[in-house]
């Protein structure tokens, strides 16, 4: 008996990733305060992953920045490419991790340095503009999360570091 083996494609913090091959897992490592949207399409069978680190690109203090670290570039270029590549807004399947606060450094949500927080507001704030609706999201808490998307399924996989996995 011969088994295929499924392609593992990580997506570091300031990338994205579309695909339609069923044979291949897509996955985020160490997603702390950084925010990953994941999309996938039942009836194309379309799926990717955006890694974004930061919410607002007008924190960038030099033009040697990669702009799909922030969320406000990198989230609608990922649905834009999405679309072109024929995804099916009403049908699919949107889902928001991570946003962790490793770090508390006072002041709640509104706090400048409360990035994990931040990232979740715009990521939520622009797939709505962008008239996708989320169907589900984990995020907050003080601890990395790691990814998996499975492009056979659809299924999302979410686990930190000594834990079981569960899906969202």
């Amino acid at each position: 008996m011969v088994t295929q083996s499924l392609k593992e494609t990580v997506v570091a913090a300031g990338e994205f990733y579309i695909t339609t091959n069923t044979k291949e897992m897509i996955k985020a490592l160490r997603v702390a305060t950084s925010i990953v949207v994941v999309v996938f399409d039942p009836q194309t069978g379309l799926g990717g992953l955006a890694h974004m680190a930061l919410p607002d690109s007008r924190m960038s203090n030099s033009g040697g920045d990669s702009g799909f670290k922030y969320v406000d570039i990198a989230l609608p270029q990922f649905v834009n490419d999405l679309v072109s590549k024929n995804l099916v807004k009403a049908a699919a399947q949107v889902k928001i991790i991570g946003g962790s606060q490793l770090f508390n450094f006072g002041g709640g949500g509104g706090n400048i340095l409360n990035i994990g927080t931040r990232n979740a507001i715009t990521a939520r704030t622009l797939l709505t503009r962008e008239g996708l609706q989320v169907e589900k999201t984990e995020t907050g808490g003080n601890k990395p999360r790691t990814v998996l998307l499975d492009m056979q399924t659809g299924y999302v996989q979410v686990y930190h570091p000594g834990e079981n996995p569960r899906y969202l």
